[in-house]
């Protein structure tokens, strides 16, 4: 089969259009492609140099207290196109797939750390490129749903083009077709016959190609009168790809055939039995990897540390997914992510926590009071690491980031490259009088943060002495709920992990993943209600407190 042309042919005749829509373009002018940095340093613009909107209040010193930013522009599109990921696992769900397959393997990549997840709106556009990905992506799924009887039977048993239309394009566009679809995808099966041959293979085919490349299918819509509880097609079809990131099985459309999430408790019911699918364990793996930057592992360099490898910067980025996991599995949350004394351990790993790791695969070890949570793990700290001296400034631009959400600041003016140490001189001050230059707020806020570390090197590993002096890991910030001090990491994570900050910044994380766009004022209220749950309970149970709240199964009005 042929592309271009005939995919056009495809469209018209079906009078569909798979373009940008006006708020594709919004997207674009909000974000256009390469405004936003990625990779170890472009953080430090991102969370540190952007004006703030609002005040935090100040302690009895008069010191500004921190306080969770919400000055994200969001679309409020209801017609939000796949991400690259849903749109694979989709495909090979709806087609029934047996074969290994990529189909998405070469789309077109969103723009690189312009949003902190890519299944935000405003990265979810269709241009040239990406059109031509979705086409040449149609052509070769249909092929290989159509290129053997065996492929054919697994996506449907009949040989009748009204029941594969039905069948099929339930599945497609998550909801009955329209007497009206029916039957101009009767008629596409019937020109795909002509076009390419007598035989049902053919007709598949076309019907295939043209309904994965047809808006039904390539965006989930929330249309309707704003404030309205979304439809039970809706909320499946919402439901199933946030929390196993596809397509609404076949028994969640019969659900949903049947009126059920109606109410709350239906939806509730839902969202456990997914929260308990292995895919589910694979969406939040993702969630967290993103949040926690872990792609970067694998293109960390450090020249001249004659102690990496860089054969370890996979077991990073295992090893960290295991912690993810566990966390997950084990219905823990955010104050385990902070506290927990465990963490995974490889061949490569073992060296640099002083331990003795297993000859293959990871193991949970418990490491002891002197690392605390993911961010006093080896990979973070490895990352986030110059050679083999600590990283600082980086540490704690990317706790604020992650953890406190904190409040965007003016934008200073560079700041010079990091000199040598000088004789007589420990990292903590060399990065003080280097930041002295920018007046001393990158001292005052983020630097505190990752002084906390001053007892890991860049490789993670512990040390006493930096440059022959003791190492200093005091500091203190200013929570929304007052200044908080802290001797060490370990007090730091402690204190953050009752912070009700930290909770509200973490449940800003996940419901921007879930909702798949930024946040606002408007969804403060949201957030603290959530942050409450956050504190007592699991990941799990700050996700069913989001399903069950109306900022998930309601239309948004699309005002701030």
């Amino acid at each position: 089969m042929r592309t271009g042309s005939t995919i056009v042919l495809l469209l018209s005749f079906l009078g569909l259009a798979c373009g940008r829509t006006s708020e594709d373009d919004a997207a674009r002018a909000a974000h256009p492609p390469g405004s936003g940095g990625s990779g170890p340093g472009a953080g430090a613009q991102t969370a540190a140099g952007r004006a703030g909107t609002a005040g935090g209040g100040f302690a009895g010193d008069g010191t500004e207290l921190s306080y969770v930013d919400l000055t994200g522009t969001p679309i409020y599109t209801r017609v939000q196109r796949l991400s690259n990921r849903q749109w694979e696992n989709a495909v090979g769900d709806i087609l029934r797939l047996q074969q290994p397959h990529a189909l998405s393997a070469a789309f077109t990549a969103p723009v690189s750390g312009s949003t902190t997840f890519d299944n935000n709106e405003q990265v979810l556009f269709v241009d040239q490129p990406r059109f031509i990905d979705f086409e040449t992506g149609a052509e070769a799924a249909a092929a290989m749903a159509t290129g053997s009887p065996e492929a054919l039977a697994a996506l449907y048993t009949g040989s009748d083009a009204a029941g594969f239309v039905r069948v099929f394009g339930r599945r497609a566009f998550r909801r009955p077709l329209t007497g009206d679809e029916e039957t101009k995808y009767q008629n596409m099966f019937a020109l795909g016959e002509r076009l390419y041959g007598a035989g049902f293979a053919n007709g598949a085919a076309l019907v295939i190609r043209a309904m994965l490349e047809s808006p039904q299918f390539l965006y989930r819509t929330e249309l309707g009168p704003a404030g309205d509880r979304l439809s039970p097609y809706e909320l499946a079809s919402k439901l199933s790809f946030w929390l196993l990131g596809t397509t609404p099985s076949d028994e969640l459309l019969d659900a949903a055939a049947a009126g059920k999430f109606a109410n709350d408790d239906e939806l509730e019911t839902a969202a456990r039995e997914m929260l308990e699918d292995p895919r589910a364990l694979s969406v939040m793996r993702d969630f967290h990897g993103q949040l926690l930057r872990v792609p970067l592992f694998r293109s960390i360099e450090k020249p001249g540390v004659t102690e990496f490898d860089r054969a370890i910067n996979a077991e990073l980025t295992l090893a960290s997914n295991a912690f993810f996991d566990f966390v997950f599995e084990q219905n823990l949350g955010l104050r385990e992510l902070l506290t927990s004394k465990q963490a995974y351990v490889g061949r490569g790993l073992g060296p640099f926590y002083g331990v003795g790791a297993p000859s293959s695969g990871l193991a949970l070890f418990d490491l002891g009071p002197s690392r605390t949570g993911y961010f006093m793990q080896v990979p973070f700290l490895m990352l986030w690491g110059v050679g083999a001296e600590p990283s600082s400034i980086e540490r704690g631009i990317q706790l604020e980031a992650t953890l406190l959400c904190g409040p965007q600041r003016s934008p200073q003016a560079a700041i010079p490259p990091v000199p040598p140490i000088k004789p007589g001189q420990t990292n903590r001050q060399r990065i003080t009088e280097l930041d002295s230059s920018c007046g001393g707020l990158c001292h005052r806020y983020i630097d505190p943060l990752g002084f906390a570390f001053e007892n890991f090197d860049g490789l993670g590993r512990k040390r006493e002495s930096d440059n022959g002096f003791p190492v200093d890991t005091t500091g203190s910030y200013p929570l929304a709920e007052g200044v908080a001090s802290f001797a060490d990491g370990t007090e730091l994570m402690k204190l953050l992990a009752d912070s009700t900050q930290v909770h509200t910044c973490y449940s800003k994380h996940v419901t921007s993943y879930a909702l798949g766009r930024d946040l606002t004022e408007s969804d403060r209220s949201v957030l603290e209600s959530l942050a409450k749950v956050s504190r007592a309970h699991s990941l799990k149970e700050l996700v069913v407190a989001l399903v069950r709240d109306p900022a998930f199964r309601t239309r948004k009005d699309g005002q701030p």
